[in-house]
């Protein structure tokens, strides 16, 4: 009789053990792994309207967030004096329009809308408005610096 041990059996076939042995063993490390990961993970439920209005948090400034918007310095510069004089930047500011009407925001606008917004809002609403009044200057950008210009002769923009 004769005996054959584990040694003796070829070489290929202690190998292809081995790499089962081996790839078994990291399938079951991965699992473990992602279902570690999945129930480590808290899940938070988000209504439909909260992901409608979701806006991602951004620590920058106001004033940084329209210079990001507006995109020229030039204009940028026109923009912060024009805003500075209206609201002084303050998004809870509420002026009077010839002691007839009220404005809102960092832009004074006259529209209730703008006291919903946040300052970033007020911000975008702002720059659209003076898009559509004073248009782009000769780089097309928001011609801020007209809007200023105009708020010097009349007080008002």
């Amino acid at each position: 009789m004769v005996r054959y041990l584990a040694s003796d059996a070829p070489k290929s076939a202690n190998a292809s053990r081995f790499s089962g042995l081996l790839a078994s063993s990291l399938l079951i490390a991965i699992g473990a792994a992602l279902c570690l990961l999945i129930l480590s993970m808290s899940f938070k439920k988000i209504d439909s309207v909260s992901a409608l209005s979701y806006r991602p948090v951004i620590m920058i400034t106001f004033k940084e967030y329209a210079l990001l918007k507006i995109e020229d310095k030039k204009q940028y510069k026109c923009l912060t004096q024009l805003w500075g004089k209206e609201s002084a930047w303050n998004p809870r500011s509420i002026g009077n329009l010839n002691g007839k009407q009220q404005t809102y925001g960092i832009p004074q606008g006259k529209s209730k809308y703008l006291a919903t917004l946040d300052p970033y809002g007020q911000i975008d609403w702002g720059l659209d408005y003076l898009f559509n009044r004073y248009g782009v200057d000769t780089n097309g950008y928001t011609n801020a610096c007209k809007a200023l210009e105009h708020f010097k002769i009349k007080g008002w923009h």
